[in-house]
């Protein structure tokens, strides 16, 4: 059975973490340049005189600094959380005040759980975007104007997510270890 503390990735061999980081290392690439191919095809279409509105005119148009800050404005915020949780005393969860010492452990329980899934999200995120920000910076070597014209703010965004996703793994680390200390996990 396992702990709040261990994960999938925990319970593998060593052998076996090694094949899933580079199948999502090759996972990432390859939405990298499927991306990039996608971004080609969708600026031949509007070449041609056809609209692209919504989803595609979205693909179409690639990164710009206009989506860039997302991942910086979530890595700010993750900041002052790591901060919060480091420096101060914890505060009880939501309805801690009415709950027993066993209530309040299962509600801190539930939260890091939450946590987990929440960066297991921006992890994703972060690892698809670097994957496209590699592939781009690539391509734009190579000569490809489309993504030259991009790669940099492609990078900063990719660079946003990562660092939003390194903040949320300390916060998340410095709340389990205060969970471990107080008997929670």
């Amino acid at each position: 059975m396992s702990t709040p503390t261990t994960s999938l990735l925990d319970r593998l061999t060593p052998r076996a973490q090694l094949v899933l980081v580079v199948c999502v290392g090759l996972l990432a690439a390859g939405w990298g340049v499927g991306m990039l191919v996608l971004q080609h095809r969708l600026l031949e279409m509007e070449a041609e005189g056809r609209y692209l509105g919504g989803v595609p005119g979205f693909f179409a148009d690639g990164s710009t600094w206009s989506t860039a800050w997302i991942g910086w404005a979530a890595a700010f915020f993750f900041l002052l959380s790591l901060v919060r949780v480091a420096r101060g005393r914890p505060e009880p969860p939501v309805g801690g005040e009415k709950q027993t010492v066993a209530q309040m452990r299962a509600s801190l329980r539930r939260e890091y759980r939450m946590v987990r899934l929440g960066l297991a999200v921006v992890d994703v995120l972060a690892m698809f975007d670097a994957g496209r920000a590699i592939a781009y910076a690539v391509a734009s070597f190579t000569g490809d104007d489309v993504a030259r014209a991009s790669v940099l703010v492609v990078g900063v965004e990719a660079g946003g997510l990562v660092c939003a996703a390194a903040l949320l793994t300390a916060w998340m680390l410095v709340f389990r270890r205060q969970l471990e200390t107080w008997g929670a996990l």
